[in-house]
């Protein structure tokens, strides 16, 4: 069986979408099934020093590329992780399981077992959502918050690659909660391609429909901001910020 990488873990707030500022432990997973070199954010590679463009979490979905930075842990080492960050909080955090694309790993034994030792916390999956999950057969995942952040066009992916409708509505009608986050620009809402492909998207499902500025740090998030806002004030959608960016610029681990 394929390991299972751990790329970071941390304490922190959830920045994004319907549970923002919600305090909460990170556990994000390495490897991913898309590229969004369209997002435009910057890293060099820990194995060649060469310059890659991709998502602001490249170094976690990369794994040609930083798999030597990650950790390879079984559950019972994860579980201890999210544990020694939470034992001195007279409370229990949201555990926020992220990546890279934590699904592609849905089946593995260990991210499974690390579900079911997660079972007391409120346990919330960032996905791209297009990975269909079998929910009668993994039957924990029902007991899971989803985020779908489905990408558009503006990641540089191939619509038939970023949108898996099944996928989609496997979780909207199995999950214990679900929403969509979309991560638009003011390129997009001026020529009007945010507004039509979001409806393509979502015109099937009613999971609530969250959008957030394009943004790898401050600068760009201003950019964007104010148009999203209008955007989701004429559409009816909500608007997220992005408060890690906000307060952190494009640090990680915060």
């Amino acid at each position: 069986m394929k390991p299972l990488y751990l790329a970071e873990s941390f304490l922190s707030i959830q920045g994004e979408g319907k549970y923002a500022g919600a305090p909460s432990v990170f556990l994000r997973f390495g490897g991913c099934n898309l590229t969004c070199k369209g997002f435009g954010c910057k890293f060099i590679s820990s194995y060649d020093g060469s310059e890659l463009i991709g998502c602001d979490s490249l170094f976690a979905a990369n794994e040609k590329h930083f798999k030597k930075d990650w950790q390879e842990l079984c559950a019972e080492e994860l579980f201890e992780k999210v544990l020694l960050h939470v034992r001195d909080l007279p409370y229990k955090p949201h555990i926020v399981i992220t990546g890279g694309e934590p699904l592609t790993h849905y089946k593995h034994r260990e991210f499974y077992t690390l579900l079911k030792l997660l079972g007391d916390f409120f346990v919330f999956i960032e996905t791209n959502a297009t990975v269909f999950i079998d929910f009668e057969a993994f039957k924990l995942y029902k007991n899971v918050n989803f985020c779908m952040s489905v990408k558009l066009s503006n990641s540089g992916e191939k619509y038939t690659k970023r949108v898996n409708k099944k996928a989609i509505e496997a979780i909207c009608n199995n999950a214990k909660d679900a929403f969509f986050k979309f991560v638009i620009d003011e390129r997009m809402i001026k020529e009007g391609e945010a507004q039509k492909e979001i409806e393509d998207i979502t015109k099937d499902f009613t999971a609530p429909i969250f959008c957030m500025p394009l943004g790898k740090n401050k600068k760009e998030l201003e950019k964007n901001s104010e148009s999203v806002i209008s955007f989701c004030i004429k559409n009816g959608y909500n608007y997220t910020d992005r408060t890690h960016i906000r307060l952190w610029n494009d640090k990680r681990g915060v």
